[in-house]
């Protein structure tokens, strides 16, 4: 349990905040680059109110938050055509070169965040299920964006 408590915040800031990146979304260029950073901060905006409310103990908003995540990860994949790239974008070349797994990672988010609404709905294990979401969004991360640059 203890474990869970130290794990949890420390997803939803993997996973939440470094979603908000270093940049303004008006310094990228208008179509998928911008659409898919506005996308991105979304899904970071939901995790966060389901790491708050784990933290809080008030599993009543969690399901609706998960389930914006598991409908906007069915729209990530679209917003990452090849090319589709920009000095201020965090998206490593590795998507493009090993789409097949960027797009596997992608479905394995929704999966883990429809697990994560039925988990709350129906009385389940909410925690486990949002360690699940949370380690989806990390192991995509890990792998396909960039560090957050340090600011001067």
């Amino acid at each position: 349990m203890r474990k869970i408590r130290i794990a949890v915040p420390l997803l939803v800031m993997l996973c939440g905040f470094a979603t908000i990146a270093y940049t303004k979304t008006d310094e990228l260029p208008a179509g998928p680059i911008r659409d898919r950073h506005e996308l991105m901060e979304g899904i970071g905006k939901n995790a966060k109110i389901i790491g708050d409310a784990l933290k809080a103990g008030n599993t009543t908003p969690v399901a609706g938050a998960a389930a914006k995540i598991q409908a906007d990860a069915g729209k990530i994949a679209a917003l990452f055509p090849p090319g589709s790239t920009h000095p201020k974008s965090r998206a490593k070349a590795e998507i493009w070169q090993e789409w097949p797994k960027f797009e596997s990672n992608t479905k394995q988010l929704q999966v883990n965040a429809d697990a994560l609404a039925a988990a709350a709905k129906d009385g389940g294990d909410v925690r486990a299920a949002a360690h699940n979401l949370f380690d989806a969004c990390k192991s995509c991360h890990d792998q396909f964006r960039m560090p957050e640059k340090k600011k001067a």
